[in-house]
């Protein structure tokens, strides 16, 4: 028999799924994860393009700041060089040494001509050399000759000519080398004899300045022309001979003092302040040798030239060093008393050895027509003997007296 409530075990459940809705029926869009791979290579690219940029941008900035403190520290040494010459320079104005001053002013204002008080300083050293201060010259700065013509040999040969005639040798030998390479053998006679009284003449300019090696060198290229005149020969040997005294001078004081002396005579080129300093630093070296009078010569030999105070008191005590070794040592002399005998020493007398020494064999004077005369008495024979002892004395007999 069925069970009246089987009918609702089978009746449908009514199902709680739903139906499908409109989202349920539309297709899935598969993503692709693709964009994560792009951004990863885009960095791996970038990243190293950024740092190059840095490096760079670094590596820029260092070279810029490099080159600022180089430049820094060049200015800084220069000032530092600066004034370690400059107060060297001051020293040996103070001293005396006035050609080294000249240079180290020279030096300071080389390297920065507005440095406070060189300038000044080397006037008043140049005044100490009897020297004039340096002024532009018409040597160094000729009158600027007209703008040469060069559109033909002639007019070449003709402005190199006007300038010469001028006194511009410079100007002068460079539109003669001109010439001489476009045109080797144009008047070769006349701008050979141009060129040798050119460089001649720029050679002796140069010399007059002081500007020795230039000026030598001058003169030896216009030797290659022709033979020297006897002037520019003459002051080109001596221009030499200064460069040779030169090379010694604080090296070698005894061999500066000789060939500096030698020079002085002609009073060129202040070779007698070299001489004079020569000459000091050559008698300190004979002060260390105790060699007083030949220091004194040297000092002498300064003081002729160059004035210094401060060192005369130095001198003058090495010339009282000087007298007191020259003077002669005094002769010990030995007082005797009248009446008695230098002791001999070496003979024993025979007689007691108790006797009062008496003086050498003396005399009475006796009256005669022919004037005083002095008759000594027999002197007794002495004995050797081993123990030195003093001679005896004796009385003298007197002489039988004429009246």
């Amino acid at each position: 028999m069925m069970n009246p409530r089987e009918p609702e075990k089978t009746q449908p459940t009514p199902s709680t799924h739903t139906g499908p809705t409109v989202t349920d029926t539309q297709p899935v869009r598969t993503v692709r994860v693709t964009g994560g791979g792009r951004i990863m290579w885009m960095w791996l690219v970038v990243i190293p393009v950024l740092v190059l940029v840095v490096w760079g941008l670094a590596a820029i900035m260092g070279y810029v700041v490099g080159l600022d403190k180089r430049e820094v520290d060049q200015i800084q040494a220069v000032a530092q060089v600066s004034k370690e010459q400059f107060d060297l320079g001051v020293e040996d104005f103070l001293a005396g040494r006035f050609e080294f001053a000249q240079q180290r002013f020279e030096y300071v204002l080389s390297l920065d001509p507005q440095y406070p008080g060189a300038a000044d300083l080397l006037g008043q050293v140049m005044q100490a050399l009897n020297q004039p201060t340096p002024t532009p010259s018409p040597i160094v700065s000729p009158t600027p000759s007209p703008t040469p013509d060069l559109t033909s040999y002639e007019s070449v040969f003709q402005s190199a000519l006007g300038a010469y005639n001028q006194g511009d040798w410079s100007a002068a030998l460079d539109l003669l080398l001109f010439l001489r390479g476009e045109a080797p053998v144009y008047k070769i006679t006349e701008v050979n004899q141009l060129m040798q009284t050119a460089l001649r003449n720029r050679g002796m300019d140069k010399l007059f300045q002081g500007l020795l090696e230039e000026g030598i060198y001058d003169l030896y290229l216009a030797e290659r022309f022709g033979p020297l005149d006897t002037q520019a020969f003459n002051w080109r040997q001596s221009a030499e001979f200064f460069m040779f005294a030169n090379s010694y001078f604080g090296l070698d004081w005894p061999l500066a003092t000789e060939y500096f002396g030698q020079i002085c005579l002609a009073n060129i080129w202040g070779a007698c302040v070299r001489y004079a300093q020569s000459s000091r630093e050559y008698g300190h070296l004979l002060l260390e040798e105790e060699a007083y009078c030949r220091a004194v010569l040297q000092y002498e030999q300064f003081f002729i030239h160059l004035e210094d105070q401060a060192f005369a008191p130095t001198a003058t005590k090495v010339a009282e060093a000087c007298l007191t070794a020259t003077a002669p040592t005094p002769t010990p002399t030995e007082t005797t008393t009248p009446g008695t005998e230098t002791p001999d020493g070496s003979f024993t007398p025979t007689s007691s050895p108790t006797v009062t020494p008496s003086p050498t064999v003396s005399a009475t004077s006796t009256l005669t027509a022919g004037g005083p005369t002095f008759t000594p008495t027999s002197t007794p024979t002495p004995t050797r003997s081993d123990t030195p002892t003093p001679s005896p004395t004796w009385t003298p007999t007197p002489s039988p007296t004429t009246s």
